[in-house]
């Protein structure tokens, strides 16, 4: 009885339930091309119904990783399995996958209900069924009034939603998506991501996303897990990637960041002491890193955590004097280059344009402090 109350008011999450078992599990996969590694012993639980993305730069290896998913390419070692099925050696149209790839690969003799029918026609299913199927398919993807248009009359939207029904019409396990939204400009990207997500959470069916966008793939996951020359380096929600990354490469690699070393001075279970060559004074975090004194570590402060001001702050922690050096306006926010003395190390501040026409009044060349809350502070691993 407690605890059927207590589920009522927990809701905790199926990568964090141990009674929940992977949809997709991906065990220690490796692949290498002409002795190169592609991929090295990579693990990824995925669950049900999840949007997950492979985040990385080029050449990491996640379409690598994601075409081993499709059955396009065969692991060296290891074993993929889909709902407890070991799909390693499957050939591809045997596995209950679908992949959208980057170009959408519509067919340009086909209009867009016979490009949506195509893999239904294929499994010879009757009229009937295909029309029916069909027409739900362009309700789910808001194109009933495009059916009879061919590719070439569609708008980069119009064909990425074309592609995507095609991809779903069969009720695969599993939908692969590889840079779905590259071929889209900046304001039909941001558009197209929300809606993408709206149909994915419609219909239920995992998603695996492979992209380079950091924005698209924060927007878009339920989790991502950030990929490094074939290995994950971490594997989170959006909100824990960014918030608390687990190494300098995550950090620096998701967002703007300032990053510098300081050495551990005092060390607490409540709170945690470092002194740095970038700043005078020390440096308090309000946690304890559970590292010994004396050591050296990485630490990080998001731009947006920082604050400026003229005054000199009180105390003798988390601040520092600098001198701006470059302002850069981007409308909704402005990025200051500040210059911190004497280490002369750049600092990124980021400050939020909250009322038209107004200014925070710091300009080029002028001398300010900048400070942060200790709670604020990352301490990074290697």
């Amino acid at each position: 009885m407690v605890k059927k109350a207590l589920e009522k008011f927990i809701h905790l999450e199926a990568w964090h339930d141990p009674s929940k078992k992977p949809y997709i599990s991906i065990q220690e996969i490796s692949k290498s091309y002409l002795g190169i590694p592609a991929l090295n012993q990579i693990s990824l639980n995925i669950y049900k119904g999840e949007f997950f993305s492979l985040l990385g730069p080029s050449g990491c290896g996640k379409s690598t990783l994601l075409r081993i998913l499709a059955g396009l390419e065969t692991p060296d070692s290891g074993a993929v399995f889909i709902n407890g099925v070991d799909v390693t050696h499957l050939p591809a149209y045997q596995r209950p996958v679908n992949m959208m790839f980057q170009s959408y690969a519509l067919f340009p003799h086909m209009t867009v209900a016979e490009n949506i029918a195509f893999g239904l026609k294929q499994e010879k299913l009757c009229r009937k069924t295909i029309k029916t199927r069909v027409a739900e398919m362009l309700e789910l993807v808001k194109l009933e009034k495009y059916a009879d248009r061919g590719p070439h009359e569609l708008s980069g939207g119009q064909r990425q939603r074309t592609a995507l029904a095609r991809c779903i019409i069969k009720k695969p396990k599993l939908v692969l998506l590889d840079e779905p939204l590259a071929a889209l400009d900046k304001k039909l990207r941001e558009h197209t991501q929300f809606e993408l997500v709206n149909i994915q959470e419609k219909i239920g069916i995992t998603f695996i996303m492979v992209t380079h966008d950091q924005e698209e793939a924060m927007t878009m996951s339920t989790r991502l897990g950030v990929m490094e020359e074939g290995r994950t380096r971490q594997v989170g929600t959006p909100n824990e990637i960014y918030e608390f990354p687990n190494s300098e490469y995550v950090a620096d690699f998701i967002g703007s960041t300032n990053i510098f070393k300081g050495i551990i001075i005092e060390e607490s279970h409540e709170e945690t002491i470092l002194r740095t060559d970038s700043f005078k004074t020390k440096i308090r975090i309000s946690y304890g890193g559970g590292l010994a004194v004396g050591s050296q570590t990485t630490l990080a402060i998001r731009p947006e955590k920082i604050s400026v001001q003229k005054s000199k702050p009180k105390g003798d922690f988390n601040w520092a004097q600098g001198i701006v050096r470059n302002i850069a306006y981007l409308g909704d926010v402005s990025i200051y280059y500040i210059e911190i003395r004497p280490s002369k190390k750049i600092l990124l501040v980021t400050i939020p344009n909250v009322k038209r026409q107004e200014t925070s009044g710091i300009t080029w060349d002028e001398k300010i402090y900048v400070s942060w809350k200790p709670s604020n502070v990352i301490i990074l691993s290697t």
